[in-house]
Protein backbone atom coordinates (compact mmCIF):
# COMPACT_ATOMS: atom_id res chain seq x y z
CA UNK A 1 0.00 0.00 0.00
CA UNK A 2 2.66 2.21 0.95
CA UNK A 3 4.65 1.62 -2.63
CA UNK A 4 1.40 2.67 -3.82
CA UNK A 5 0.38 5.56 -2.31
CA UNK A 6 4.55 6.84 -3.31
CA UNK A 7 3.82 6.11 -6.93
CA UNK A 8 0.47 7.91 -6.98
CA UNK A 9 1.86 11.05 -5.36
CA UNK A 10 4.51 10.76 -7.80
CA UNK A 11 1.94 10.83 -10.70
CA UNK A 12 -0.30 13.56 -9.35
CA UNK A 13 3.17 15.83 -8.58
CA UNK A 14 4.17 15.51 -11.85
CA UNK A 15 1.64 16.16 -14.03
CA UNK A 16 0.18 18.81 -11.43
CA UNK A 17 3.81 20.44 -11.75
CA UNK A 18 3.87 20.11 -15.70
CA UNK A 19 0.22 21.38 -16.07
CA UNK A 20 1.11 24.15 -13.75
CA UNK A 21 4.26 25.30 -15.38
CA UNK A 22 3.58 25.20 -18.79
CA UNK A 23 0.44 27.36 -18.65
CA UNK A 24 2.94 30.06 -16.11
CA UNK A 25 4.93 29.99 -19.85
CA UNK A 26 2.25 31.46 -21.42
CA UNK A 27 -0.40 33.09 -19.11
CA UNK A 28 -1.97 34.91 -21.78
CA UNK A 29 -2.54 31.36 -23.59
CA UNK A 30 -4.70 30.07 -20.50
CA UNK A 31 -5.64 33.74 -19.92
CA UNK A 32 -7.45 33.81 -23.76
CA UNK A 33 -8.93 30.09 -22.52
CA UNK A 34 -10.71 30.62 -20.14
CA UNK A 35 -12.43 33.83 -21.53
CA UNK A 36 -13.81 31.57 -23.99
CA UNK A 37 -15.19 29.24 -20.87
CA UNK A 38 -16.48 32.37 -19.46
CA UNK A 39 -18.45 33.31 -23.10
CA UNK A 40 -19.25 29.72 -23.68
CA UNK A 41 -20.82 29.67 -20.06
CA UNK A 42 -22.44 33.26 -19.73
CA UNK A 43 -24.90 32.11 -23.10
CA UNK A 44 -25.51 28.49 -21.68
CA UNK A 45 -26.68 29.46 -18.48
CA UNK A 46 -28.39 32.74 -19.06
CA UNK A 47 -29.36 32.83 -14.94
CA UNK A 48 -25.71 33.22 -14.46
CA UNK A 49 -24.83 34.56 -17.08
CA UNK A 50 -23.68 38.01 -14.85
CA UNK A 51 -22.26 35.93 -12.88
CA UNK A 52 -19.70 34.54 -15.98
CA UNK A 53 -18.98 37.79 -17.23
CA UNK A 54 -17.97 39.49 -14.46
CA UNK A 55 -14.71 37.00 -14.27
CA UNK A 56 -13.62 38.11 -17.87
CA UNK A 57 -11.87 40.88 -17.03
CA UNK A 58 -9.53 39.53 -14.57
CA UNK A 59 -8.72 36.35 -16.18
CA UNK A 60 -5.11 36.97 -17.09
CA UNK A 61 -5.24 36.82 -13.04
CA UNK A 62 -7.09 34.06 -12.76
CA UNK A 63 -4.92 32.43 -14.89
CA UNK A 64 -1.59 33.07 -12.88
CA UNK A 65 -3.15 31.60 -9.57
CA UNK A 66 -4.90 28.78 -10.99
CA UNK A 67 -1.76 27.44 -12.57
CA UNK A 68 0.55 28.70 -9.77
CA UNK A 69 -1.86 27.00 -7.52
CA UNK A 70 -1.00 23.87 -9.09
CA UNK A 71 2.71 23.94 -8.76
CA UNK A 72 2.63 24.98 -5.20
CA UNK A 73 -0.24 21.68 -4.28
CA UNK A 74 2.40 19.69 -6.17
CA UNK A 75 5.07 20.88 -4.26
CA UNK A 76 3.08 20.50 -0.77
CA UNK A 77 1.57 16.78 -1.49
CA UNK A 78 5.47 16.43 -2.04
CA UNK A 79 6.42 17.19 1.06
CA UNK A 80 3.02 16.72 3.02
CA UNK A 81 2.09 20.00 3.92
CA UNK A 82 -1.00 19.47 5.69
CA UNK A 83 -1.55 16.32 3.39
CA UNK A 84 -5.49 15.98 4.19
CA UNK A 85 -5.99 19.87 3.55
CA UNK A 86 -3.97 19.54 0.26
CA UNK A 87 -5.55 16.28 -0.99
CA UNK A 88 -8.84 18.19 -0.56
CA UNK A 89 -7.73 21.14 -2.51
CA UNK A 90 -6.42 18.77 -5.80
CA UNK A 91 -9.37 17.10 -5.78
CA UNK A 92 -11.83 20.25 -5.80
CA UNK A 93 -9.86 21.51 -8.61
CA UNK A 94 -9.68 18.26 -10.43
CA UNK A 95 -13.76 18.04 -9.98
CA UNK A 96 -13.85 21.52 -10.90
CA UNK A 97 -12.13 20.47 -14.06
CA UNK A 98 -13.93 17.70 -15.00
CA UNK A 99 -17.36 19.35 -14.78
CA UNK A 100 -15.30 21.52 -17.87
CA UNK A 101 -14.07 19.29 -19.56
CA UNK A 102 -17.48 16.93 -19.43
CA UNK A 103 -19.46 19.94 -20.51
CA UNK A 104 -16.78 20.88 -23.16
CA UNK A 105 -16.88 17.10 -24.35
CA UNK A 106 -20.24 16.52 -24.43
CA UNK A 107 -21.45 19.69 -25.77
CA UNK A 108 -18.93 20.05 -27.90
CA UNK A 109 -18.25 23.15 -26.95
CA UNK A 110 -14.09 24.18 -25.84
CA UNK A 111 -12.35 21.80 -28.28
CA UNK A 112 -9.35 22.28 -26.70
CA UNK A 113 -9.17 22.31 -23.00
CA UNK A 114 -5.86 24.45 -22.82
CA UNK A 115 -5.23 21.84 -19.68
CA UNK A 116 -1.24 21.76 -20.98
CA UNK A 117 -1.32 25.16 -22.59
CA UNK A 118 -0.51 25.03 -26.19
CA UNK A 119 2.17 22.90 -25.82
CA UNK A 120 0.57 19.94 -26.01
CA UNK A 121 -3.09 19.36 -27.12
CA UNK A 122 -5.77 17.65 -25.43
CA UNK A 123 -9.61 16.65 -26.67
CA UNK A 124 -12.08 17.55 -24.11
CA UNK A 125 -13.19 13.90 -23.61
CA UNK A 126 -9.25 13.07 -23.40
CA UNK A 127 -8.89 15.51 -20.96
CA UNK A 128 -12.12 14.51 -18.99
CA UNK A 129 -10.41 11.24 -18.27
CA UNK A 130 -7.05 12.87 -17.39
CA UNK A 131 -8.93 14.44 -14.60
CA UNK A 132 -10.85 11.18 -13.46
CA UNK A 133 -7.85 9.06 -13.52
CA UNK A 134 -6.49 11.96 -11.16
CA UNK A 135 -9.38 12.29 -8.94
CA UNK A 136 -9.26 8.11 -8.75
CA UNK A 137 -5.44 8.74 -7.54
CA UNK A 138 -6.54 11.48 -5.47
CA UNK A 139 -8.97 9.48 -3.46
CA UNK A 140 -6.94 6.72 -2.80
CA UNK A 141 -4.24 8.80 -1.29
CA UNK A 142 -6.84 9.68 1.65
CA UNK A 143 -6.75 6.48 2.53
CA UNK A 144 -2.91 5.89 2.79
CA UNK A 145 -0.77 6.83 5.41
CA UNK A 146 0.19 9.67 3.15
CA UNK A 147 -2.71 11.61 4.39
CA UNK A 148 -1.90 11.40 8.04
CA UNK A 149 1.39 12.79 8.07
CA UNK A 150 1.58 16.70 8.72
CA UNK A 151 5.13 17.91 7.41
CA UNK A 152 6.52 21.30 8.37
CA UNK A 153 7.44 22.79 5.36
CA UNK A 154 5.75 26.00 4.97
CA UNK A 155 8.74 27.37 3.83
CA UNK A 156 8.79 25.72 0.91
CA UNK A 157 5.74 26.23 -0.03
CA UNK A 158 6.04 29.85 0.21
CA UNK A 159 9.14 30.11 -2.18
CA UNK A 160 7.13 27.61 -4.24
CA UNK A 161 4.18 29.99 -4.58
CA UNK A 162 6.46 33.13 -4.94
CA UNK A 163 8.55 31.70 -7.87
CA UNK A 164 5.29 30.34 -9.99
CA UNK A 165 3.57 34.09 -9.59
CA UNK A 166 7.04 35.33 -10.32
CA UNK A 167 7.04 33.00 -13.52
CA UNK A 168 3.39 33.94 -14.82
CA UNK A 169 3.89 37.49 -14.01
CA UNK A 170 7.72 37.13 -16.10
CA UNK A 171 6.16 35.42 -18.92
CA UNK A 172 3.08 38.47 -19.30
CA UNK A 173 6.09 41.57 -19.57
CA UNK A 174 8.53 39.50 -21.62
CA UNK A 175 6.48 36.86 -23.63
CA UNK A 176 6.66 33.08 -23.31
CA UNK A 177 10.24 31.50 -22.74
CA UNK A 178 9.24 28.41 -24.71
CA UNK A 179 6.97 29.09 -27.16
CA UNK A 180 4.95 26.29 -29.16
CA UNK A 181 3.18 28.09 -31.39
CA UNK A 182 3.01 27.87 -35.13
CA UNK A 183 4.42 31.69 -35.29
CA UNK A 184 7.50 30.92 -32.83
CA UNK A 185 10.80 32.11 -34.13
CA UNK A 186 12.14 29.91 -36.71
CA UNK A 187 9.09 28.73 -37.55
CA UNK A 188 8.02 29.25 -41.35
CA UNK A 189 4.98 30.82 -41.96
CA UNK A 190 3.72 29.91 -45.72
CA UNK A 191 5.06 26.30 -45.13
CA UNK A 192 2.63 26.49 -41.77
CA UNK A 193 -0.46 27.13 -44.04
CA UNK A 194 0.20 23.80 -45.95
CA UNK A 195 -1.08 20.73 -45.50
CA UNK A 196 0.81 18.41 -43.34
CA UNK A 197 0.58 15.11 -45.38
CA UNK A 198 -1.96 13.94 -47.78
CA UNK A 199 -5.44 13.10 -46.68
CA UNK A 200 -5.97 9.82 -46.30
CA UNK A 201 -9.56 8.61 -46.92
CA UNK A 202 -11.91 5.20 -45.26
CA UNK A 203 -14.70 4.16 -47.72
CA UNK A 204 -18.22 2.58 -46.92
CA UNK A 205 -19.73 -0.08 -48.52
CA UNK A 206 -22.99 -2.37 -47.96
CA UNK A 207 -21.11 -5.58 -48.70
CA UNK A 208 -23.42 -8.72 -48.15
CA UNK A 209 -26.08 -6.75 -46.44
CA UNK A 210 -23.45 -5.41 -43.79
CA UNK A 211 -21.56 -2.10 -43.67
CA UNK A 212 -17.86 -2.53 -44.23
CA UNK A 213 -15.37 -0.02 -44.06
CA UNK A 214 -12.77 0.01 -46.01
CA UNK A 215 -9.32 1.59 -46.92
CA UNK A 216 -9.41 0.95 -50.76
CA UNK A 217 -12.25 0.63 -53.06
CA UNK A 218 -13.77 -2.93 -53.18
CA UNK A 219 -13.33 -5.12 -56.42
CA UNK A 220 -16.92 -6.73 -55.86
CA UNK A 221 -19.00 -4.83 -58.17
CA UNK A 222 -21.97 -5.41 -56.25
CA UNK A 223 -20.97 -3.76 -53.19
CA UNK A 224 -22.88 -0.43 -52.88
CA UNK A 225 -21.09 2.44 -51.78
CA UNK A 226 -22.37 4.56 -48.55
CA UNK A 227 -20.00 6.88 -48.16
CA UNK A 228 -16.51 8.10 -47.30
CA UNK A 229 -14.20 9.87 -44.51
CA UNK A 230 -10.81 11.40 -43.83
CA UNK A 231 -8.74 8.97 -41.62
CA UNK A 232 -5.56 11.35 -41.17
CA UNK A 233 -7.68 15.17 -40.79
CA UNK A 234 -6.51 15.87 -38.08
CA UNK A 235 -2.74 15.06 -38.84
CA UNK A 236 -2.72 16.43 -42.53
CA UNK A 237 -4.55 19.85 -41.65
CA UNK A 238 -1.84 22.95 -41.82
CA UNK A 239 -0.89 24.06 -38.81
CA UNK A 240 -1.95 27.81 -40.03
CA UNK A 241 -5.57 28.19 -41.54
CA UNK A 242 -6.44 31.43 -40.62
CA UNK A 243 -3.30 34.02 -40.96
CA UNK A 244 -4.66 37.06 -43.61
CA UNK A 245 -3.71 40.73 -43.56
CA UNK A 246 -5.49 42.96 -45.78
CA UNK A 247 -6.21 47.12 -45.98
CA UNK A 248 -9.76 48.33 -46.60
CA UNK A 249 -10.38 49.67 -49.89
CA UNK A 250 -7.02 47.69 -50.99
CA UNK A 251 -6.72 45.11 -53.43
CA UNK A 252 -3.32 44.05 -52.71
CA UNK A 253 -2.82 40.61 -51.02
CA UNK A 254 -1.02 41.63 -47.82
CA UNK A 255 -0.52 38.32 -46.86
CA UNK A 256 1.88 37.15 -49.41
CA UNK A 257 3.53 40.61 -49.20
CA UNK A 258 4.53 39.64 -45.60
CA UNK A 259 6.19 36.67 -47.16
CA UNK A 260 8.42 38.85 -49.47
CA UNK A 261 11.63 40.15 -48.10
CA UNK A 262 12.22 41.76 -44.59
CA UNK A 263 8.61 42.36 -42.59
CA UNK A 264 8.86 43.96 -39.48
CA UNK A 265 5.37 44.11 -38.09
CA UNK A 266 3.83 45.90 -34.73
CA UNK A 267 1.03 43.18 -33.71
CA UNK A 268 -1.63 45.42 -31.86
CA UNK A 269 -4.64 43.15 -31.39
CA UNK A 270 -6.90 45.53 -29.44
CA UNK A 271 -6.04 49.27 -29.18
CA UNK A 272 -8.76 49.26 -25.73
CA UNK A 273 -6.68 46.61 -24.04
CA UNK A 274 -2.57 48.10 -25.00
CA UNK A 275 0.27 49.79 -23.48
CA UNK A 276 0.12 52.80 -25.21
CA UNK A 277 3.28 53.98 -23.58
CA UNK A 278 5.15 51.77 -25.93
CA UNK A 279 3.65 53.96 -29.19
CA UNK A 280 6.84 56.53 -28.31
CA UNK A 281 9.64 54.02 -28.52
CA UNK A 282 8.15 52.19 -31.44
CA UNK A 283 7.45 55.95 -33.12
CA UNK A 284 11.28 56.73 -32.80
CA UNK A 285 12.18 52.34 -33.85
CA UNK A 286 9.95 53.14 -37.06
CA UNK A 287 11.59 55.91 -37.76
CA UNK A 288 15.65 54.58 -37.35
CA UNK A 289 14.28 51.57 -39.57
CA UNK A 290 13.43 53.84 -42.39
CA UNK A 291 16.87 55.36 -42.39
CA UNK A 292 17.45 51.50 -42.67
CA UNK A 293 15.52 50.59 -45.68
CA UNK A 294 13.61 48.36 -43.60
CA UNK A 295 9.68 49.42 -43.64
CA UNK A 296 6.87 48.50 -40.88
CA UNK A 297 3.55 47.54 -41.16
CA UNK A 298 0.88 48.13 -38.53
CA UNK A 299 -1.31 45.11 -37.64
CA UNK A 300 -4.38 45.60 -35.68
CA UNK A 301 -7.76 44.32 -35.29
CA UNK A 302 -9.02 47.38 -34.01
CA UNK A 303 -11.28 49.70 -36.12
CA UNK A 304 -10.08 51.81 -39.41
CA UNK A 305 -11.07 55.30 -36.79
CA UNK A 306 -9.66 54.00 -33.72
CA UNK A 307 -6.16 53.44 -35.63
CA UNK A 308 -5.42 56.50 -37.46
CA UNK A 309 -6.61 58.18 -34.24
CA UNK A 310 -3.22 56.22 -33.06
CA UNK A 311 -1.21 56.58 -35.58
CA UNK A 312 -1.84 60.57 -35.65
CA UNK A 313 -1.20 60.54 -31.52
CA UNK A 314 1.82 58.81 -31.41
CA UNK A 315 3.08 60.25 -35.73
CA UNK A 316 3.10 56.56 -36.78
CA UNK A 317 3.65 57.29 -40.52
CA UNK A 318 4.13 53.60 -41.29
CA UNK A 319 0.93 51.58 -43.42
CA UNK A 320 -1.58 49.94 -41.22
CA UNK A 321 -3.24 46.77 -41.83
CA UNK A 322 -6.21 44.86 -40.36
CA UNK A 323 -6.27 41.04 -39.19
CA UNK A 324 -8.12 38.87 -37.19
CA UNK A 325 -8.05 39.08 -33.50
CA UNK A 326 -7.54 35.49 -32.48
CA UNK A 327 -4.65 35.62 -34.94
CA UNK A 328 -2.84 37.99 -33.51
CA UNK A 329 -2.87 37.26 -29.90
CA UNK A 330 -1.69 33.52 -31.66
CA UNK A 331 1.22 35.41 -32.85
CA UNK A 332 2.41 37.14 -30.16
CA UNK A 333 1.14 36.97 -26.06
CA UNK A 334 2.03 41.15 -26.26
CA UNK A 335 0.18 44.38 -27.57
CA UNK A 336 1.75 45.65 -28.57
CA UNK A 337 4.65 43.23 -29.84
CA UNK A 338 7.32 43.61 -32.90
CA UNK A 339 7.40 40.77 -35.00
CA UNK A 340 9.75 40.37 -37.73
CA UNK A 341 9.75 37.93 -40.79
CA UNK A 342 12.69 37.35 -43.34
CA UNK A 343 10.88 35.56 -46.63
CA UNK A 344 8.41 34.42 -44.52
CA UNK A 345 10.42 32.60 -41.56
CA UNK A 346 10.26 34.27 -38.22
CA UNK A 347 13.22 36.15 -36.88
CA UNK A 348 12.29 37.50 -33.91
CA UNK A 349 9.38 38.36 -31.76
CA UNK A 350 9.70 41.17 -28.57
CA UNK A 351 7.25 42.42 -26.19
CA UNK A 352 6.27 45.89 -26.01
CA UNK A 353 8.07 46.29 -22.66
CA UNK A 354 11.23 44.85 -23.96
CA UNK A 355 11.64 46.51 -27.27
CA UNK A 356 14.72 45.52 -29.42
CA UNK A 357 16.76 48.35 -31.21
CA UNK A 358 17.09 49.18 -34.96
CA UNK A 359 20.66 47.59 -35.27
CA UNK A 360 19.26 44.26 -33.27
CA UNK A 361 16.07 43.80 -35.53
CA UNK A 362 18.94 44.52 -38.76
CA UNK A 363 20.87 42.16 -37.53
CA UNK A 364 18.28 39.34 -37.11
CA UNK A 365 17.10 40.53 -40.44
CA UNK A 366 20.49 40.32 -42.07
CA UNK A 367 22.08 36.85 -40.48
CA UNK A 368 21.92 34.11 -42.75
CA UNK A 369 21.01 31.45 -40.78
CA UNK A 370 20.85 30.42 -37.34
Amino acid sequence: MQRYAKIATFLLVSIFLFSGFIKLNDPIGTQLKLEEYFDVFSVDFPLMSVFWKFWIPYALILSIILSSLEVVLAIALWFNYRAKQTLWAIFSILLFFSFLTFYSAYFNKVTDCGCFGEAIKLTPWTSFGKDIFLILLTVSLFFSEKAKKNERTLKIVVVSMVISVGIGVYSYFYLPKFDSLPYAKGENIPQNMKEREALKFSYIYQMNGKETELLEMPTDTLAKFISMKAINEKEARPLITDYHLWAEGDTTDFTKESFKGNRVMVIVPNLHHTYEKAFTDISILAKELEKKKISVWLVSASTDAEVNELRHRYQLSFPALSADVKVLKTIIRSSPGIWILKDGTVKGKWSAFQLPSANEIEERLTKVQE
